[in-house]
């Protein structure tokens, strides 16, 4: 061959590459031809390539726009990209060199699968070649999992001086929008990032910054979320490192109430490992509304998910902590308030096993100066101190949950209602273990308790879905020291006729509280020995009271309807009864408390006071409901009225009293008795009938009757009741008397003349003078009795006695019952001679306040004014 074909043919062998490149370079800029080879390989790559426009140049630059790249698989990528700019060129030894890549509305959607891959996701960085700047403008990342969606819209990224085998540094920031399994979140962050190494893990350090506007998980929602933090990347390991973060509101809406927590702060340092999933928190510290801080720690992994933290506050308001609670309570119970301080101290650690959390944890919580208050303020405590020791295991195969608990408290002031009881340098003490099931919920406890060391206290406790049972064995208790802690004031404030009584005795309780769907009641037994009550001041003395009492009391449901037989019978003894000049000795009797009844079966049979008194058993029904009824029947025979009265009234009254109340009923709060009391005084017959009462050991206790009189010999009254001396006989009644706080409330006494029995009837000067001042305010007619004769007569002789008393609505009224000549009187004269006492002002009605001053100054010497007339 010739050099020159020679030549030629060197010629062609070059000019074949370069014209295929230079084939192929002009086919790279032709859209049309790019994309019809895209669309032929598409069958075999799976891949949708489309692209708007595309120039290439000859140092490897390139500007393209309108690419849009798609994986026709389900679930597969889907980049779209606005804009690009490529400088590049080659190097040294033909390695090409990126010197910036702008890439403009970029928006990349990419779907991930849930499970862990083992691949480096980095591995394809490390086939780039270096680039000094690569700048992302206004891009969107759209990455999807089967439960979860993540949109980062407006990326902008800058990245500088990046190599292949690792360094470079990286800036961005961009708004986010998240969605998942319905958490939600809107925001943006930004990122400085000095990368040391990308694969095949990433190696850094850097820092973070998240700011989220707006997130919801379920009906929990957040605003306004500032985390700053220190980043550092090791591989596997993620580590913040003194992070911060603020949250302007944590709030909760919906369901059983509102919960919104205000100026949220805290700062942790921590890492996660992406490998093993173990996560430690180093240390941690939070508050929020003002509650005080929180520090603590804690460690893990989240697959298999394990725990062990801890977490500590010396001193939680709990004004605040009871503020972000108080949506969740009752209706009844949002308007409360407590104050106080707390300390608390929790450990706990955890696993999840076999589908289901097995966990322990220890918590120590100390309660000062604790304090609460209802809306109303009728139910409050102050200065409550206290302390809870617990230790709880979770449930496992085949074994129940455990728990230990110990309680303290001492101090305090409490009110309920009427109730109050400071309770300082006093102390309760309660020691419980047990056992719980989740699945369906049990629990079982049992321990002790010291209150006010007053006696031995045992309890348990047996709670299922079922059914629920208490049961409480009480030795040896107090009973002086029992009702002095808890009683003791509460008798001084609301009765202050039995603030001075005190108990004595020793008291052995068992009960046993079973509370079901059907019924809820407490069984038991009661012993009382050596028992005493005394109370001076109402001259009560009790002594050697003994109880035995089996009893049981049905709370909701239907009462067991039982015998006493069948319920079993205890007793009741006493040494002594005196109340005033009452006084029983020795008395032993069956008694019996059953299906809400309080039984003494038998009669019983005492003197006292000279006479005899035979109660006729005694029955109580109902017991705590407002149907309660109460029923006995009382014969008294020959009592000594004098005994009875002793020193109560300042004079003397003698007499006897008879009379058969064969019902005694107490129903609706009130004591109704039937029958008749009978009392001889005076010469005469009182016959007392329609009697009841109320509230009788409160300050408005109540009292009424009727009363009706013959035969009462006015003499044998005035020699008693020294208001002058009167002679005759005199009848009437006394009806809808009724007295109330101490006092009468209304009356209508009607006295009459009886001349059944003919008598002397004379009236004294003093007698006459002490009618007039009841009648008028006034002694004027002392005028009339000190003048001419009068002087000389120390009494005259009437004919007649008439008169009425009323009281009603605090309105007193004195009227005459004798009409002659238009006068209205009260006593009339005899036929010769004497003094009239006339009812000057009819319809004069005063206060009973007024009244009662005017009895008291009877004895007392008044101004004189006439309104008497003399005869």
């Amino acid at each position: 061959m010739s050099k020159k074909k020679i030549i030629i043919l060197i010629a062609v062998i070059l000019a074949l590459p370069l014209t295929a490149l230079t084939v192929m370079f002009a086919i790279f800029q032709c859209p049309p031809a790019v994309n019809a080879i895209a669309a032929c390989l598409q069958p075999l790559t799976g891949i949708s390539l489309h692209i708007d426009d595309i120039s290439l140049n000859r140092y490897l630059g390139m500007n393209l726009s309108g690419l849009h790249i798609q994986q026709i698989k389900e679930n597969g990528f889907d980049f779209f990209l606005e804009n690009a700019d490529v400088d590049a060129g080659v190097g040294k030894g033909l390695k090409i060199e990126v010197e910036k890549i702008l890439l403009t509305g970029s928006k990349f959607t990419f779907s991930i699968k849930d499970e862990k891959s083992e691949t480096d996701p980095f591995e394809v960085l490390r086939k780039l070649p270096p680039i000094q700047l690569l700048e992302v403008r206004n891009g969107h990342l759209e990455l999807k999992t089967e439960s979860a969606a993540y949109s980062v819209p407006c990326v902008n990224l800058t990245i500088r001086d990046f190599k292949p085998e690792g360094g470079g540094k990286l800036n961005g920031n961009s708004r986010f929008n998240i969605r998942y399994n319905g958490t939600s979140g809107q925001g943006r962050f930004e990122v400085d990032l000095d990368i040391n190494r990308m694969s095949p893990r990433l190696f850094g350090s850097g820092s973070f910054r998240l700011f989220l506007v707006k997130g919801s998980s379920g009906s929990m929602m957040l605003d306004d979320l500032k985390l700053t933090t220190g980043l550092a990347l090791n591989g596997n390991v993620f580590s913040l490192n003194s992070a911060k973060a603020e949250i302007l509101s944590l709030s909760r809406r919906g369901g059983s109430g509102k919960i919104d927590m205000r100026n949220i702060k805290a700062q942790l340092n921590g890492s996660y490992d992406q490998k093993t999933s173990a996560f430690n928190i180093t240390s941690f510290e939070g508050s929020a509304s003002g509650i005080g801080m929180l520090k603590g720690r804690g460690a893990g992994t989240i697959k298999p998910l394990t725990w062990r933290a801890s977490l500590r506050a010396s001193s939680l308001d709990l004004a605040q902590v009871f503020g972000l609670v108080q949506p969740l309570l009752p209706e009844d119970y949002r308007k409360w308030t407590f104050k106080g301080k707390g300390g608390l101290e929790v450990e706990s650690e955890g696993r999840r096993s076999d589908g289901a959390m097995v966990w322990k944890a220890a918590a120590i919580i100390d309660l000062s100066e604790g304090g609460f208050a209802s809306a109303d303020s009728s139910k409050a405590g102050e200065r409550i101190t206290g302390r809870i020791e617990l230790k709880v295991g979770s449930p496992e195969k085949k074994r129940q949950g455990s728990f230990n608990i110990t309680l303290e408290g001492s101090e305090g002031e409490f009110l309920w209602g009427q109730y109050y009881q400071d309770f300082k340098g006093e102390k309760v003490t309660v020691v419980s273990q047990g056992t719980f099931a989740q699945n369906p919920f049990s629990l079982a406890s049992s321990g002790t308790f010291d209150l006010f060391q007053t006696g031995h206290y045992v309890f348990s406790v047996d709670i299922s879905q079922n059914s629920s049972v208490f049961f409480l064995d009480a030795k040896g208790v107090s009973c002086r020291r029992l009702f002095g802690i808890l009683m003791q004031n509460y008798m001084q404030q609301n009765y202050p006729n039995l603030q001075d009584m005190t108990l004595d005795g020793e008291t052995d309780l068992k009960l046993t509280a079973s509370i079901s769907k059907q019924r809820k009641m407490i069984e038991g037994n009661l012993a009382l020995r050596g028992g005493a009550v005394r109370s001076p001041s109402n001259q009560l003395l009790l002594t050697g009271l003994n109880i035995s009492l089996p009893y049981d009391i049905v709370l909701a449901g239907t009462p067991s309807p039982g015998s006493v037989n069948e319920a079993g019978q205890g007793f009741l003894a006493f040494e002594l009864l005196e109340k005033g000049t009452l006084r029983i000795d020795k008395l032993k009797t069956p008694v019996a408390l059953y299906g809400n009844r309080f039984i003494l079966p038998n009669p019983i049979d005492f003197s006292t006071l000279g006479g005899k008194v035979h109660m006729a058993g005694f029955r109580a029904e109902n017991l705590l409901s407002p149907e309660t009824r109460v029923q006995t029947g009382v014969t008294i025979q020959n009592l000594d009225l004098g005994q009875l009265i002793g020193s109560s009234v300042p004079f003397t009254l003698t007499g006897l009293i008879n009379g058969d109340l064969s019902s005694i009923v107490f129903q609706d709060g009130k004591w109704n008795a039937y029958g008749e009391l009978v009392i001889q005084i005076f010469g005469g017959r009182v016959t007392i009938g329609n009697i009841y009462a109320g509230r009788l050991f409160s300050l408005s206790r109540f009292f009424g009757a009727d009363a009706e009189f013959d035969n009462i010999d006015l003499e044998a009254v005035t020699e008693s009741i020294e208001v002058g001396r009167m002679t005759g006989l005199v009848k009437g009644y006394l009806k809808n008397f009724m007295m109330e706080y101490g006092q009468p409330v209304s009356f209508d006494l009607v006295i009459r003349s009886d001349r059944s029995r003919k008598v002397p009837q004379r009236i004294s000067v003093d007698a006459i003078k002490n009618i007039s001042i009841i009648g008028t305010g006034s002694g004027a007619v002392s005028a009339v009795l000190s003048s001419g004769l009068n002087q000389f007569f120390k009494d005259y002789p009437y004919s007649e006695i008439g008169i009425r008393c009323t009281l009603a609505d605090d309105i007193f009224s004195l009227r005459g019952l004798i009409y002659k000549g238009g006068n209205e009187y009260l006593v009339r004269r005899a036929w010769f001679r004497g003094i009239d006492v006339i009812n000057q002002n009819p319809d004069n009605a005063i206060s009973f306040k007024d009244m009662a001053e005017r009895v008291g100054r009877i004895f007392q010497p008044r101004e004189e004014s006439r309104n008497m007339s003399s005869g």
